[in-house]
């Protein structure tokens, strides 16, 4: 193994980090649809806990975003705003439109208010009400996360430019704003706006915020190109998820999935992040080993561009149709990725492209 020059002006995008972003996505999707048996405990308690896909993709967004504008040098807003919803905004709205319209005609859902639930979805607002983050798109919660990042991360740059001790105060405000808004909003009838604290921790960027934290502290390691005189950052990494995951599952006890548990939260939020994740992601992106090569292969990274699909779709109106004629799993996931590559070709790199053309 031999360490590949980190040259941080030269270097614009990471194949392997796009290789990884299949792999984050399909640990949600055995999440959803855990293939092991509940008789073997461990594994399938392990294996539960795959929702941990969720915060490698948030650490990556954190790092990428903070590599490529954190030292908001000709920093241009309008431009960065029609990027991330160029990338992020066309599938989303047209699935969830899709979705919205195969409810119309579902009896499962004549009761429900859908004119305001559907526009609460493309809005990203319905990320802020506990009842409502599972409606349309159910995994779609996580991008009201991202969003609240992409809009607050220029400021975070700002202050963190001035001071890298933002970088230790800024999420300890975020998070210290979360329980404020829920102090203030737990006793009120806000439809579930900040309802508790389970919500706000899990399912918020207040309460998640350590995680892009951590992407943010790495892009500026990586940025300044500090050389770590180490040469395992990559297995370290991996073997640093393991072990996270397993330590999580292991506080389960009565509980559905570990990650409800004070411990499970701490392990999830920031100590996976830190000492398994970013020592992955650094590994990746300056070690040649056996992990990159294949995370950067064409067939890796042409996963991990459709993977965004893949995430949106994997559960769901498309899922659940294909489960009506096949309940094969290794089918079901064959053809999601099919799908997924197909959209991504002849839809959402077409549109991102235009987008980003005519309008940034």
């Amino acid at each position: 193994m031999t360490d590949k020059p980190i040259n941080p002006a030269k270097t614009e995008y990471f194949s392997s980090l796009t290789g990884i972003r299949a792999i984050a996505a399909f640990m949600v999707f055995i999440h959803h649809y855990n293939p092991f048996s509940s008789q073997n405990n461990v594994i399938f308690n392990f294996t539960q806990e795959f929702h941990t896909g969720v915060t490698i993709f948030f650490v990556l967004s954190g790092f990428l975003i903070a590599y490529r504008y954190s030292d908001m040098n000709n920093f241009n807003f309008k431009k960065y705003m029609v990027n991330r919803i160029a990338r992020i905004y066309p599938m989303y709205f047209i699935l969830t439109a899709a979705t919205f319209i195969v409810f119309k005609f579902s009896p499962a859902h004549q009761s429900e208010n859908l004119i305001n639930l559907f526009l609460l979805n493309i809005s990203f607002m319905r990320g802020f009400f506990d009842p409502l983050k599972f409606s349309g798109i159910a995994q779609g919660w996580s991008l009201t996360v991202e969003e609240t990042f992409y809009l607050l991360a220029p400021l975070f740059f700002i202050l963190i430019k001035r001071s890298k001790y933002f970088l230790i105060l800024l999420p300890i405000l975020m998070l210290t704003t979360g329980l404020i808004l829920v102090s203030v909003f737990s006793n009120m009838n806000c439809k579930g706006f900040f309802q508790n604290h389970e919500f706000m921790f899990n399912y918020t960027f207040f309460g998640r915020c350590f995680e892009f934290f951590t992407g943010i502290a790495l892009a500026i390691v990586f940025k300044r190109n500090w050389k770590l005189n180490f040469k395992h950052f990559t297995y370290t990494g991996i073997l640093g998820i393991a072990i996270s995951i397993l330590l999580i599952s292991l506080q389960k006890g009565d509980f559905d999935f570990g990650i409800r548990t004070a411990e499970g939260k701490i392990l999830n939020t920031l100590i996976m992040p830190i000492v398994g994740i970013s020592s992955l992601f650094y590994g990746l992106i300056t070690e040649e080993t056996i992990v990159s090569k294949f995370l950067s292969s064409k067939l890796m990274v042409l996963l991990g561009k459709s993977s965004y699909i893949f995430y949106l779709i994997h559960i769901g109106v498309i899922s659940s149709l294909i489960n009506h004629f096949s309940q094969n799993l290794f089918i079901l996931f064959v053809v999601v990725n099919l799908i997924s590559i197909a959209l991504f070709k002849t839809i959402e790199e077409p549109l991102n492209n235009y987008i980003r053309k005519q309008f940034a």
